[in-house]
């Protein structure tokens, strides 16, 4: 049987109370848990501070982190369930790429 990976990207918004370096730390720490879920091709971006429309818990600034990664569908829930308990982050957000097409 073969198996099939899916492309995901994932959004991180994080408190802005954390430094440049901090934020590559949790991105890290992201990745290798992804890693030990069977996730590949992990690539992390930092997109910036930037102004929130609406206050999230009192934060109308957030830093945001890309996360794009190939996984098994099944291997997925582990992740989320991680990243729903951090307290670091104030909202999350996760989308299944289509690698058929090309930007």
């Amino acid at each position: 049987m073969k198996t099939v990976f899916s492309s995901y990207e994932a959004i991180l918004l994080f408190k802005p109370n954390y430094s440049p370096e901090q934020l590559y730390l949790l991105a890290f720490y992201y990745a290798k848990r992804l890693k030990s879920f069977g996730a590949n091709n992990i690539i992390i971006r930092y997109r910036g501070k930037r102004r929130l429309t609406y206050p999230i818990h009192d934060n109308t600034i957030g830093d945001y982190v890309q996360l794009r990664f190939s996984i098994i569908p099944k291997n997925l829930n582990p992740y989320l369930e991680l990243i729903k308990l951090d307290e670091k982050l104030l909202r999350s957000f996760l989308l299944r790429v289509d690698t058929s097409t090309k930007l």
